[in-house]
């Protein structure tokens, strides 16, 4: 253990998202006398928080909004034939984008680590799926995952050694008609596995829960912080990490921190160093980590950091239906109902597809319907009139060389620099994604409502990932099967980034499960101080 002075650590890790507070949490329940330090460059978003949900409520202003990318020209930069757009798409501050996330926590399937063997385009993982097969259901535990294992036509895929922790949650009433559509076309469905975490009390005000009841990364690093064992445990907040230091090519000696609450430089000295700041701020940390033994910065001399970027392309299908006679309205704020139907290694080659309901549809503002003094004639309309459905799906990715994250010119207001994407479609994009709004649109007209939207929204960087993927070999991979950057002993990236292939689901319960799995190879290989 380090102690020579209070800048000096056995750990040091770059990210205070999922992955980070994931693997701290691990090392201390291992070694509770470790010392481990937790670097985050945003701030503390106020979680829990009774006032500001009262304003959310009142107002809608959410209150880590000011904790998302601004508008692009003025922070970030698309150089692409396809404009990349950033605002949402993640979020920067304590505990990362698991505060703002929807909770769906769902596993990638076998063939998702293969998809370079099957389809010809991509990369293979080096590793399969039974390899994580564990360390999901430890995640599925960890982050209290409802759901049920099999689909409507009694599926259970992927395979399972165990049951979800919890029950799943119940469809909502407004499902019925997508549900009756993909009865009457022979088409799986099933409920949304969401990361619910402690009881829900149906607020309906999911984005921000007064009660903790969604998960969230920020949990664990309250929980680390409250716990007495914990005496070298560090978080420093409000500290871009600016750029990782060697000495000598094969090991990282400290991280340079600025911290932008005191104005001042901190070197962070360590043992082992993990950096956990996502599929953009990882590559980043790299490229700028320049040095006489590594000139295009660490891990890079094959050019290869930042490289593969991928993300999950959106696909939705509107429509109305005559009335609404049943007044049904969205009760909770995350989809129920969901299709993996067409995820599987027969759509593979296409670009598999997921499928789920959207989250915000069919909605009546009631309580602003009566504070504007509307009538109850006015209202009884508006709830039984024409009623909106949408449909809306994620399409697998297929990763190209020259797509890529790399620096930009100026920095951030939080002190990091721009992040630069230069993004373009693969050459077949057009017509996949027609052939999968086409599917889209044949179960919609299944419900009799008559479709007013079916289309692809602009790229976001949402569920982005692959930009320091992992292989067997420094040649066409950054880190290795245990995320250790190649070439380095004691250097980690432990992100979305180190993805080889993004599936067609949300990536944060695989993310989960590999840092969990990291966690373990730092414990059980003697890693641990």
């Amino acid at each position: 253990m380090m102690t020579k002075n209070g800048n000096e650590f056995d750990y040091v890790i770059i990210g205070s998202g999922v992955a980070g507070a994931i693997v701290a949490m691990r090392l201390l329940e291992a070694n509770p006398k470790a010392s481990v330090a937790v670097v985050e460059a945003g701030k503390r978003v106020p979680l829990k928080d009774r006032r500001k949900w009262w304003d959310f409520v009142s107002t809608g202003v959410n209150p880590y909004d000011d904790y998302h990318d601004l508008p692009i020209e003025s922070e970030n930069q698309s150089v692409g034939k396809e404009p990349w757009t950033f605002q949402e798409s993640r979020l920067m501050g304590r505990g990362g984008s698991t505060v703002h996330w929807g909770g769906w926590a769902l596993r990638f399937k076998e063939e998702d680590f293969e998809t370079c063997s099957r389809t010809g385009r991509g990369a293979d993982w080096p590793i399969a799926y039974q390899d994580l097969e564990s360390y999901y259901d430890k995640a599925e535990h960890l982050l209290g995952v409802s759901g049920q294992a099999s689909d409507s036509r009694g599926n259970v895929v992927p395979p399972r050694k165990s049951d979800y922790p919890l029950d799943p949650f119940p469809f909502v009433e407004a499902d019925r008609p997508l549900i009756h559509a993909m009865e009457r076309l022979e088409i799986g469905y099933g409920h949304m596995p969401m990361a619910r975490f402690r009881m829900c009390m149906t607020t309906g005000t999911c984005r921000y829960c007064p009660f903790g009841a969604r998960f969230t990364a920020a949990y664990l690093l309250d929980e680390i912080e409250s716990n007495p064992q914990y005496t070298n445990f560090r978080y420093f907040d409000q500290s871009p990490c600016e750029r990782l230091l060697t000495e000598k090519k094969n090991r990282v000696h400290a991280a340079e921190v600025f911290s932008t609450k005191s104005g001042k430089r901190i070197t962070l000295e360590g043992s082992h160093f993990i950096v956990a700041s996502g599929a953009y701020e990882s590559p980043k940390l790299l490229q700028r980590s320049i040095a006489d033994n590594w000139p295009k910065g660490i891990g890079n001399d094959r050019d290869l950091v930042g490289r593969f970027l991928i993300s999950h392309p959106f696909l939705h299908v509107r429509a109305e239906l005559p009335s609404n006679a049943n007044r049904w309205n969205q009760e909770l704020d995350f989809p129920t109902l969901m299709s993996r139907h067409f995820d599987t290694p027969e759509q593979q080659a296409y670009g598999k597809l997921f499928l789920f309901k959207d989250r915000s549809r069919p909605k009546v503002d009631l309580a602003g319907m009566m504070i504007t003094g509307k009538t109850r004639a006015q209202i009884e309309r508006a709830t039984m009139g024409p009623m909106e459905i949408e449909l809306q799906g994620f399409m697998e990715e297929f990763s190209i060389l020259d797509n890529r994250v790399s620096l930009g010119a100026n920095c951030n207001r939080i002190g990091l620099p721009q992040t630069k994407v230069d993004f373009s479609r693969e050459f077949d994009f057009t017509d996949r994604a027609a052939t999968r709004l086409d599917i889209m649109q044949r179960i919609v007209r299944e419900t009799g409502a008559k479709i007013t939207k079916a289309a692809v929204r602009a790229q976001r960087g949402d569920h982005s990932a692959s930009t320091c993927r992992m292989g067997d070999s420094p040649a066409t991979s950054v880190v290795d099967r245990d995320l250790r950057v190649h070439d380095v002993e004691n250097l980690w990236v432990c992100s979305n980034a180190v993805f080889p292939s993004g599936a067609a689901v949300n990536p944060t319960l695989t993310l989960s499960a590999l840092s969990l799995r990291l966690a373990d190879k730092l414990i059980h290989d003697g890693d641990v101080a």
